[in-house]
């Protein structure tokens, strides 16, 4: 029994082991399709993202459709991969998705970069922070088209303890009321403007103060208290898109 165990420990020690046989060859060949690959990849996607970017330039609606191009160039990268004569015999699932991965965010960042500026101006002006000031001779409160605390809905609140401003305007001589509001737009304001009751009786335009805020002043002999203080803001940028913010009447009284 000894005898046996001396020979399976001899037999042991006689074992070498022997690494495989590595390739440069193979290795740098590997290494340069691999780059190659990526490289044709990230021109495939940057090619795709032009013609998406061009396409929500054109129409910005159409957001969707340049989204499934960005798709479509996805699923026809291995028809591409065939144009340009690569290999992908010897892919592995790692290196689709790798590859996918690339392309993605490659097509994502070409397409967001194309439509904003300063390649283009695709958003409408926001209009925010409305307050209408309400000057009555002694005392100046201000009035904010925002979301209630208690409800959590859009309404117009006073500023200095959030209740209804009912009462607090009158139609008279004494009052002033100064309507201002935060305008902006990435491409630059070319109007602000601001119409009493309704868009028919006419545009005025707003002034411009500082850090974006425009403001526009009218007497209380203006106001009606049947209709109650009516207004909508009219803004559009340099590119012509526009907005319109028109918010519920703040009661007037007599």
């Amino acid at each position: 029994m000894a005898k046996k165990r001396k020979k399976d420990k001899a037999k042991e020690e006689e074992y070498e082991f022997k690494p495989p046989e590595f390739s440069e060859k193979d290795f740098l060949e590997k290494e340069l399709r691999d780059t190659r690959t990526a490289l044709y990849t990230i021109g495939y996607a940057v090619l795709v993202g032009v013609v998406a970017g061009l396409i929500s330039i054109l129409d910005s609606s159409l957001a969707v459709v340049s989204f499934v191009v960005g798709l479509a160039g996805i699923v026809s990268l291995k028809f591409f991969y065939g144009a340009m004569k690569i290999d992908t015999s010897s892919f592995q699932k790692k290196n689709w998705a790798g590859n996918t991965v690339t392309f993605f965010f490659t097509f994502l960042a070409i397409w967001v970069l194309l439509i904003n500026m300063p390649f283009a101006d695709l958003t409408n002006p926001s209009v925010e922070k409305v307050v209408v000031w309400v000057n009555d001779g002694t005392t100046i409160t201000g009035i904010e088209y925002k979301k209630s605390p208690t409800t959590g809905a859009l309404t117009w609140l006073r500023l200095d303890n959030n209740l209804t401003p009912e009462g607090l305007i009158h139609a008279s001589a004494s009052y002033t009321i100064n309507v201002t509001a935060n305008i902006a737009d990435s491409g630059g304001i070319s109007v602000a403007e601001i119409a009493f009751n309704s868009s028919a009786s006419g545009f005025n335009l707003m002034t411009k103060g500082s850090s974006g805020k425009y403001e526009y002043s009218i007497a209380g002999t203006w106001l009606n208290p049947s209709t109650g203080l009516v207004f909508l803001i009219h803004a559009a940028d340099k590119n012509g898109n526009e907005q319109t913010f028109q918010p519920p009447s703040i009661p007037v009284s007599p």
